[in-house]
């Protein structure tokens, strides 16, 4: 994606069309990916092998003519070439956010931003990874700046790594080329074995992580050292057409985004090595005829731009016209505008600022870099302040006026729900991510790693009934509700909660089972509901549904009750809450609280023939609890009931929509803690009333 020397120029001033032709596919996967098909296509990854194939070859012929590698010199090189053309697009990027998109994403775009500057979204990506409740935020318009932040680390690394072979290569007499293929080779091994092994424990943060991806660049290292030229012409011929086909295959193969950057990221950056090797001089009826063609030349030249500026625009066109931009016709005016700003910026911007700044000294680059970013990090910092003033003095309320926000009750009371329609909407969507139930806010929710059975105790501590909550987030997103009716029932209510960790026998079952985190926890959570010996266990009782999977009942859960049956305990089993799959907030903030863009079908969210009658398996022990009809009307599941914003992302449910339906779930408790048969016969009654 970014340019060096001019264009895929190397060692020796030759040009490399093919090289050029590769960058210039390598983009155009990444956009039709992004853009059409909502997944990612392994072109970063080429990219990648490409940059480290170059830069080689560029810090090679700088000890070659100079007798030592400079990096001082050499950074300020890529400062020239790469630094204007990502600096006005996150210029751009600050504006359009101001006015094309909602309040709710301006923080998050404005934090990326200031990362992005610094070649380190990655890393705030991967650390937002492991925040449990921020992954389900929509991505910013800097999002796809995360690979060239890794590419920003692998150049400030790599020429200590040729400086560190050359030494290797004096001390022991070695050849040069011996001393760069052992020290690439030995890169290459050691980061992928860790790609590997960071990939399988913990895949969202290896996705980004610098040190999971230099065997990528190593890679690329390793062909610009090999003498493929003494490789027979049938097989590097052979070579550059499987080469070609794994690049292309690639995303539509494999998902990327859930499987890379362990072995399986070996399949396009294998096949851009193959693409270098068998292009290393002209060879008849290769894939390098087909790579230099004009139109791939002509798109190679300007993929750094045009890679720059894909997302945004995807971002803010989509924005903007909602539905109209997914289709076909607005991903193509997507591709034209993005192809158009990259043509304006390579020619009114890149070249000619690199012209300048190129008969200049390292130090005028430098301080050129320095007086460019300190205005946009200015504008940023002060920004974000007046945004942060917004969000301290913004208080969700704990109790609010039921008349003006009815909640749950606009669902049970259809007239309710028209007379509420025209009330201001609580939490307001910009604040809906500080709508956190207590375990948060408290510190006993355990994250992602955490394997204590840490207990939240809310209610009387001599209640006269103990209610223990075990689950994950979506079990402790019922807390408020059941703190509320403890503090009126004089119940005791102690919650284990785990981020993406069900209460199942079966841990791999769980969202996020890392580090083997959800077995040692769901253990710990069983020893301590033994110790606490409550009158109750409430947890989810199924899955909703996702775009992969119907609503289900899995079958840890049914082990894990049964085990809670051995110990003498009764479980109410709730079932649990719609999975919008979009970020609601942001959707509300967006379209209005009435879209129906900002609502799911019922049927979609919520498994219509579930068959509850699948608790008979489980024992006399299990009370299930279904208070879907709280959440979705017969047709449709609505991101706002009664002026109360139900969802405070993708699929969490906001403290004070729980609360509005505390009453309900009484009710629910009451009929759940009948008899079976006495529940079965109420249930009819009310099947029979309509209700």
């Amino acid at each position: 994606m970014e340019k060096h020397n001019n264009g895929a120029e190397v060692a020796g001033g030759s040009f490399r069309g093919d090289i050029e032709g590769l960058r210039a596919l390598a983009a155009l996967l990444v956009a039709i990916f992004h853009i059409w098909m909502n997944k990612v296509s392994g072109g970063v990854d080429v990219f990648f092998v490409v940059s480290g194939y170059l830069i080689t070859l560029s810090l090679l012929r700088q000890h070659e003519q100079e007798g030592r590698v400079r990096p001082v010199i050499f950074w300020a090189g890529l400062a020239r070439r790469l630094l204007p053309s990502a600096l006005l697009v996150i210029a751009a990027v600050l504006v359009g956010t101001w006015l094309l998109l909602p309040r709710s994403l301006w923080m998050s775009s404005m934090k990326e931003s200031l990362a992005a500057m610094f070649y380190l979204e990655n890393w705030l990506l991967a650390l937002n990874s492991v925040d449990y409740l921020a992954r389900d935020n929509l991505p910013s318009p800097v999002q796809h700046y995360w690979a060239l932040s890794a590419q920003g680390q692998f150049y400030a690394l790599w020429p200590f790594v040729i400086m560190l072979a050359l030494c290797v290569s004096s001390w022991l007499a070695m050849s040069r080329r011996r001393a760069l293929l052992l020290t690439f080779a030995g890169v290459f091994i050691v980061s992928l074995m860790f790609s590997v092994m960071h990939t399988a424990a913990n895949q969202t943060f290896a996705y980004f992580n610098t040190f999971a991806r230099v065997w990528q660049f190593a890679l690329g290292g390793l062909m610009a050292v090999t003498p493929w030229v003494a490789v027979d012409r049938d097989i590097r011929r052979l070579m550059g057409w499987l080469g070609l086909a794994a690049v292309i295959s690639c995303g539509f193969v494999l998902d990327v985004s859930l499987s890379f950057p362990g072995y399986a990221a070996l399949w396009p950056s294998l096949g851009a090595a193959l693409v270098l090797a068998a292009g290393a001089d002209t060879v008849s009826g290769s894939a390098r005829a087909l790579l230099s063609a004009r139109p791939l030349l002509w798109l190679g030249g300007i993929s750094y731009a045009f890679y720059l500026w894909h997302w945004p625009v995807m971002i803010f066109l989509r924005a903007t016209f909602g539905e109209l931009a997914v289709a076909w016709y607005g991903g193509v005016a997507i591709m034209l505008l993005s192809l158009l700003l990259a043509y304006g910026t390579t020619r009114l911007v890149e070249t000619p600022l690199r012209a300048q700044l190129g008969r200049r000294s390292p130090g005028f680059a430098y301080a050129a870099a320095v007086v460019a970013v300190a205005p946009l990090v200015l504008v940023i910092l002060l920004w974000r302040n007046d945004v942060r003033e917004m969000t301290e003095d913004y208080r969700v309320p704990d109790i609010v006026d039921a008349t003006r926000y009815p909640g749950a009750r606009a669902l049970a009371e259809a007239d309710l729900q028209h007379a509420a329609a025209d009330g201001d909407i609580i939490p307001e969507p910009f604040m809906a991510s500080r709508d956190v139930p207590k375990p948060y806010r408290e510190g006993c929710h355990q994250n992602l790693y955490g394997t204590e059975a840490t207990p939240c105790n809310y209610g009387h501590a001599d209640g006269a009934l103990t209610i223990a909550v075990a689950g994950s987030s979506h079990a402790t997103h019922w807390v408020p509700a059941l703190d509320d009716l403890a503090e009126q029932r004089h119940w005791r209510l102690v919650s284990y909660t785990k981020n993406g960790c069900r209460f199942t026998a079966l841990a791999d079952e769980s969202p996020d089972n890392r580090e083997n985190s959800c077995a040692l926890w769901n253990d710990n959570v069983l020893e301590a509901i033994e110790q606490l010996e409550p009158d109750f266990v409430f947890t989810t009782g199924t899955v909703a549904a996702t775009d992969t999977r119907p609503e289900h009942m899995p079958e840890g859960y049914v082990q894990q009750w049964q085990k809670l049956g051995a110990m003498g305990r009764k479980i109410l089993a709730v079932r649990d809450t719609p999975f919008m799959g979009f970020h609601v907030p942001t959707c509300v903030d967006m379209n209005g609280a009435d879209s129906p863009l900002c609502s799911r079908p019922r049927d979609a969210a919520l498994e219509p023939a579930l068959a509850l009658d699948q608790l008979s398996r489980t024992g006399e022990h299990v009370h299930f609890i279904d208070m879907s009809n709280y959440f979705c009307t017969v047709d449709i599941c609505p991101a706002v009931a009664g002026n109360i914003l139900i969802y405070k992302d993708k699929s969490h449910i906001s403290t004070v929509y729980m609360k509005s339906l505390s009453s309900f779930l009484a009710q629910a408790i009451d009929r759940a803690m009948q008899p079976r048969t006495d529940r079965r016969l109420a249930e009819r009654h009310e099947t029979t009333l309509g209700l």
